[in-house]
């Protein structure tokens, strides 16, 4: 880095307009899954759909993993997954080897739930991509990449 470069700081407006357009970005992207996760039948919520995701490649994996992997509190995924349970979406069952361990699965409904929800998803984002010209396409990949780096050292 160049010493006559200058480092922002936390006062720099570059600096808080950026960490608030983030701010936005992330609360509106929240803000548009739970719209979308509200849709099927039964009514998935966004919370509910990111345990169904950490399972949906048909893996098993027990109550702390699946909470660890949804940004969630190991006991309201136990909550959630109770409910899912009840609805037919996801089967609960002890380990074999653990009898602690309750492992989880998704069962033919959850799986069609969350496909249905996969497939509005993707509908939607077709309409975004649409609105964008092709070099802001490529501009925003490559920035929400690198966003995705920056975000993920933190």
């Amino acid at each position: 880095m160049s010493a006559s470069r200058v480092q922002p700081t936390v006062e720099d407006p570059g600096f808080l307009a950026f960490t608030e357009a983030v701010a936005d970005l992330l609360v509106a992207v929240r803000r548009s899954r739970g719209r979308l996760a509200g849709h099927g039948r039964p009514a998935l919520s966004l919370s509910q759909i990111q345990l169904l995701e950490a399972i949906a490649d048909g893996s098993s994996l027990g109550v702390g993993e699946l909470a660890e992997q949804a940004g969630v509190a190991t006991p309201t995924a136990t909550r959630m997954l109770q409910q899912l349970e009840r609805d037919g979406i996801v089967d609960r069952v002890r380990a074999p080897d653990n009898q602690r361990r309750v492992e989880v699965t998704l069962t033919a409904l959850g799986a069609e739930l969350l496909d249905a929800h996969r497939a509005r998803l993707r509908e939607r984002q077709l309409r975004a991509f649409r609105e964008l010209d092709p070099e802001q396409r490529t501009m925003i990949v490559t920035l929400m990449g690198r966003l995705t780096e920056l975000v993920d050292d933190l």
